[in-house]
């Protein structure tokens, strides 16, 4: 964990070299949570639907001239009660797993969950949810609908100007200052991500390529070389292994426990002939992960 944000530090040099007066260092902060044990994906039941889903970061207060709290909340509603409802949120920054934070219910249909995070000087803050709800019909038939979403909102700290904040850029100042972090950002990512490749002599060529936080294009669009109903298994599937493993802080290798938080965004590689997809990422004790996933089509 150390290391990456050595690292990380350095590579802002160039953009406090773009922001004479912005300085952008990055910081984190790690606080453990307890959460469920598993989230296990049955057939996708096309008689219960979301009505509703989402997920918001918003800043809430400017502590001092450098340290802020963003509140962090997400929700989801189906249209008809069922079996049990469990949503399960986590919070990035700068492309690392900062927190995770999980709502569950077996008598609502709407379920929700709030949390803060103490956040210090510029960052690209995340948040992506996936909503889960398992439906039980009669002669023990088990079935689930699932949902994602998701939000992301960036922090710009300058010493001569009040702290910006924004979606989307507007401003010229902003577009370059997005610009700018989120390249910083994928370098570091992608270098990371390759190292993993390397390490587990994975041929890149014969996968697809998915950052963890573009899962939400694929919230109704079709995976490549997938139809709908397959991309929702594959989801499925995908986000029952990301639990279990990633989230829970499993070792992909010898299911021992650690803390999940400090984690890098994973990297999901989906094979081009669709038969399997490996997801790679990096614990905050630099251990590299990968987890193997079959599909069955």
């Amino acid at each position: 964990m150390r290391n990456k944000k050595v690292v990380f530090t350095i590579c802002l040099g160039f953009l406090s070299a773009f922001l004479l007066f912005n300085n952008l260092p990055i910081n984190q902060l790690l606080e453990s949570r307890n959460m469920l044990e598993t989230i296990s994906y049955f057939p996708e039941d096309e008689q219960v639907d979301f009505i509703e889903q989402g997920t918001e970061i918003q800043l809430l207060e400017l502590k001092d001239e450098n340290e802020y709290y963003l509140e962090w909340q997400f929700y989801s509603m189906t249209d008809t009660p069922v079996y049990l409802r469990q949503d399960v949120s986590l919070l990035f920054e700068n492309g690392i797993l900062m927190d995770r934070k999980y709502s569950v219910s077996n008598t609502e249909e709407k379920i929700t969950g709030k949390a803060t995070f103490q956040g210090e000087d510029s960052g690209r803050h995340e948040a992506i949810s996936y909503h889960y709800a398992e439906i039980h019909y009669p002669e023990n038939i088990i079935k689930s609908k699932q949902a994602i979403s998701s939000d992301v909102l960036y922090i710009i700290d300058s010493p001569l100007s009040p702290i910006l904040t924004f979606r989307e850029p507007n401003t010229t100042m902003e577009e370059r200052s997005k610009e700018i972090l989120d390249s910083i950002i994928d370098q570091q990512l992608n270098y990371i991500w390759d190292r993993l490749i390397e390490k587990f002599q994975i041929k890149r060529e014969e996968y697809i390529h998915i950052p963890f936080n573009e899962l939400t294009d694929y919230e109704h669009e079709s995976l490549p070389g997938f139809t709908q109903a397959e991309t929702k298994l594959v989801m499925g599937k995908l986000w029952e292994s990301i639990y279990k493993y990633y989230i829970l802080g499993v070792d992909t290798f010898d299911e021992s426990k650690y803390d999940p938080l400090g984690s890098t965004m994973p990297l999901i590689l989906l094979h081009e002939h669709g038969g399997h997809m490996i997801i790679l990422y990096e614990t905050g004790y630099q251990r590299k992960q990968q987890l193997f996933q079959h599909i069955k089509r």
